[in-house]
């Protein structure tokens, strides 16, 4: 199973007052999925460095029509090769994923939170069904941007058929 113990730290800018209306399951499973995705980046590229990991960067951004949320980190990137296939399900980048034989005997072990490939279409997919989107942006030897943009929910209504 992977396990770390340890993590890089998270620096969040923005204004710590701002509050918006969204819907907090899809909004706390998109950020979860970009965090995540970083946080594990990070690790895997420094976990043998003697310097501390660069910090993921997290900038929450208040415009009139939507709000922007980055995530920024110094993972390595992704190749832009590779880049297509983050939007397909099924697709990872993870090492490996723990089979659900391994999780019967260790109950009280962490969650796997990676390896699935459905983390980043499902956030892409609930940003998009309230107009809003995620888009992301690597340089492969550095790091990944991601940006997840979101409408206010008091001015778009629900795409329904």
């Amino acid at each position: 199973m992977r396990e770390y113990g340890a993590a890089p730290d998270v620096s969040i800018y923005g204004d710590p007052s701002f509050a918006f209306a969204y819907v907090p399951s899809h909004l706390h499973h998109m950020v979860f999925e970009l965090v995540k995705n970083s946080l594990r980046a990070v690790q895997d590229r420094f976990e043998d460095a003697d310097d501390e990991p660069p910090p993921i960067r997290l900038v929450v951004a208040e415009g009139g029509e939507d709000v922007t949320i980055k995530v920024s980190d110094e993972g390595g990137g992704i190749p832009r090769s590779g880049l297509a296939r983050i939007w397909t399900y099924l697709y990872s980048t993870a090492k490996s994923r723990v089979q659900v034989e391994e999780l019967q005997d260790d109950t009280d072990g962490p969650a796997v939170l990676a390896g699935y490939g459905y983390g980043l279409p499902v956030s892409r997919l609930y940003a998009r069904y309230f107009g809003g989107d995620l888009q992301i942006i690597s340089m492969e030897g550095y790091g990944t941007d991601a940006y997840l943009h979101l409408n206010r929910l008091g001015n778009v209504q629900e795409p329904l058929p």
